[in-house]
């Protein structure tokens, strides 16, 4: 799975200062999260997709693990240029694991590594569909509420492998008042707490995976899918008694390309989807 892994963790670096940053790590948290995103069209054709999608996760700041189903349901689907008699895909699977290694260097300067190893399938878990990646940065804390982040990450994946640096900045990312951002590729978000435990933000994350497709596939029989979305969002965060936290936003996915590779990973065609809106909802609980 060529996943990009650069989601900025300021949270983990923005609090470096305070005493209680390992032991805040070391608390496990668990996460359901569903989002939905309206029928679109598939470029050149009638057919359109519509999606779902459910994660669970369990993680400390040291690691986690998590799980994630895609459901796919088509219209016109005979209409669409890869069309071979059947519903293209209906549903979708990731298997991550990750681990972080956190170290304070100085006042100043710490760094963070955070490696994963992961499979993205239709129906068959093999060789074929695992991936890894590295990101490896370092921050620098310009004073209490500003830092920047540099580096770099690799994701491999047996249909392609990719390198890019890792560039960053962060405000108060911390804080539960006032105003907050995070700034960066391929995740960004500026919030604002309207009331004690309430934020209001608006976002931007693009999002890629390579699918490894079934022996039957309704694309590619034992070929691959690569996905990728950039998807802009608005919403609120309530967190209740501490441990609780409610998340909901509208979506609305600007952009939406699909790859289409055979058995031996060659690029056959390329496939643009319509923009669509949609939605999130979330509920994590941390141990406290």
């Amino acid at each position: 799975m060529r996943l990009l892994l650069l989601t900025l963790p300021a949270l983990l670096i923005a609090a470096e200062s305070r005493p209680s940053l390992l032991e805040r790590m070391a608390r496990p948290q668990f996460s359901l999260q569903s989002d939905w995103l309206a029928a679109s069209k598939i470029e050149g054709s009638e057919g359109s997709v519509r999606t779902s999608k459910q994660r669970l996760r369990v993680s400390t700041g040291f690691g986690g693990l998590a799980y994630t189903r895609w459901y796919f349901h088509w219209n016109d689907e005979q209409t669409l240029p890869f069309y071979r008699g059947k519903a293209p895909i209906e549903q979708m699977q990731r298997v991550k694991a990750y681990g972080n290694y956190y170290r304070r260097l100085s006042p100043e300067w710490s760094t963070l590594v955070m490696l994963n190893l992961n499979a993205t399938f239709e129906k068959e878990l093999d060789g074929d569909a695992l991936g890894a990646g590295v990101l490896g940065f370092f921050s620098y804390r310009l004073d209490g509420d500003h830092s920047v982040q540099m580096g770099a990450f690799a994701n491999y994946h047996p249909v392609t492998t990719l390198a890019l640096p890792a560039l960053g900045y962060s405000y108060r990312a911390r804080a539960d008042d006032g105003l907050q951002m995070v700034l960066g590729f391929p995740r960004a978000y500026i919030g604002y707490h309207a009331a004690p435990g309430w934020l209001v933000r608006t976002g931007f994350v693009y999002s890629q995976a390579v699918i490894r497709l079934s022996e039957h596939s309704g694309i590619e029989p034992a070929g691959y899918a690569e996905a990728s979305d950039y998807q802009a969002s608005a919403g609120v965060r309530a967190t209740f008694k501490k441990q609780w936290e409610l998340s909901a936003d509208l979506l609305y996915a600007f952009r939406r390309d699909m790859d289409i590779y055979d058995r031996r990973a060659r690029r056959i065609d390329s496939y643009r989807i319509k923009p669509s809106p949609g939605a999130m909802l979330k509920l994590t609980y941390a141990f406290h």
